[in-house]
């Protein structure tokens, strides 16, 4: 069994000038995000579903590709589901979460974005996350109830630095941490002090790299194109036994 080791986050695009783009950078990419031998394909008739397993830099979480399928849709912002209850309206997710060992299931545009337990290890859990993935789609069900998808970006008045902040989050900072399995959200913005709060979601939260990704590439993303924007906070709704501590 090949395990799942973190990686560093990806890096993020930034301004033109050269000092600009190193001060952004995040950690260098080393590649290799697919795990190799892990791809379940699983074939019925002419029917079949290949299931990619990427690791993340948080070591809790994978992210898991159905390949030549979508999940939620372009456009669609993503889900967290953390119990059965939660999950009610989501098969895919239900179906995930009564799994022994998975904790929280995110539902991407493209991807899955599944959280082991403390105690559980990707080399039990992986392959059966997997198989699961793949035969739920080879079954053509529907992911969610269409109901609970929201496809609608915050919406601000045009040139407003909230407009701004949005488009710069979505336009270059939520593709890229996207392909690391996480999510990232306009929360807010406080005039008064310069501080931006967003929400932090999937291998993003509860993540110790995510604070890189803030402080190191969105902040200074932020400080370029929008001074106006002092500090960022992150949030996450993640219990508070599973937020990461200081050592």
């Amino acid at each position: 069994a090949v395990s799942a080791r973190p990686r560093p986050c990806r890096e993020l695009p930034g301004p033109p000038a050269q000092r600009a783009m190193a001060s952004m950078r995040l950690a260098r990419h080393l590649g290799g995000a697919v795990v190799g031998p892990h791809r379940f394909l699983r074939c019925r008739g002419l029917a079949a579903v290949a299931v990619s397993a990427e690791t993340t830099p948080n070591p809790k979480t994978m992210k898991f590709v159905p390949e030549g399928r979508e999940v939620l849709g372009a456009g669609a912002r993503s889900i967290v589901y953390r119990d059965a209850f939660e999950a009610r309206a989501s098969p895919l997710a239900a179906k995930l979460l009564a799994l022994d060992g998975v904790s929280e299931v995110m539902l991407s545009p493209m991807h899955v974005t599944v959280t082991k337990a403390t105690l559980s290890t990707w080399d039990d859990l992986q392959s059966s996350v997997e198989e699961a993935v793949g035969e739920f789609f080879d079954a053509g069900a529907p992911v969610v109830e269409e109901a609970e998808i929201d496809r609608a970006v915050p919406e601000f008045e045009e040139g407003s630095l909230e407009a701004q902040i949005v488009e710069l989050l979505e336009e270059r900072v939520k593709p890229f941490v996207e392909q690391d399995g996480g999510d990232i959200e306009f929360d807010r913005f406080d005039h008064g002090d310069g501080t931006l709060y967003v929400r932090m979601k999937g291998s993003c939260a509860g993540c110790a790299q995510s604070h890189a990704t803030l402080q190191e590439g969105v902040r200074n993303l932020m400080e370029h194109y929008i001074p106006e924007v002092k500090q960022i906070v992150g949030l996450t709704d993640l219990p508070e036994e599973d937020l990461p501590r200081a050592r």
